[in-house]
């Protein structure tokens, strides 16, 4: 896969099943490989703490996701909208380059319009864009 053009971070909650959180962020990267990212993995948390024997922790509930172009972009809020739709619990907070756009499992219209801004400034229509 080449350099991604986009990194975005995919933060999960859910307040009605904390403990469920981890899985559930597992099952989103499961459909989020198959997508034609550059990588989705999760971030490090930082060193292990002292006296134990691990290396760097990973921060399970979170995503760090590469797009290479905006139609792929648009393709990870589309399918992060469905996944938590399809949740019916929880919201997702995705942040690309410091701006930060909050999507929870109600209202779509709203959610859409949402996302279709927030993309907008981040990945505008390539079309639209001069060649880099």
């Amino acid at each position: 896969m080449s350099d991604p053009r986009y990194e975005a971070v995919l933060t999960f909650t859910d307040e009605a099943d904390p403990g469920g959180a981890e899985d559930a962020v597992s099952l989103l990267a499961e459909e989020l490989s198959l997508l034609e990212l550059s990588f989705v993995r999760h971030p490090s948390g930082g060193p292990a703490p002292g006296g134990t024997r691990a290396g760097e922790t990973v921060v399970l509930t979170t995503l760090l996701v590469g797009a290479t172009s905006a139609p792929t972009l648009r393709a990870v809020l589309a399918l992060v909208q469905d996944w938590l739709a399809r949740r019916n619990s929880g919201s997702i907070d995705v942040t690309i380059d410091g701006e930060e756009l909050h999507l929870t499992s109600v209202s779509r219209a709203d959610q859409r319009r949402a996302v279709e801004l927030f993309a907008a400034r981040h990945a505008p229509r390539e079309a639209d864009t001069p060649d880099a």
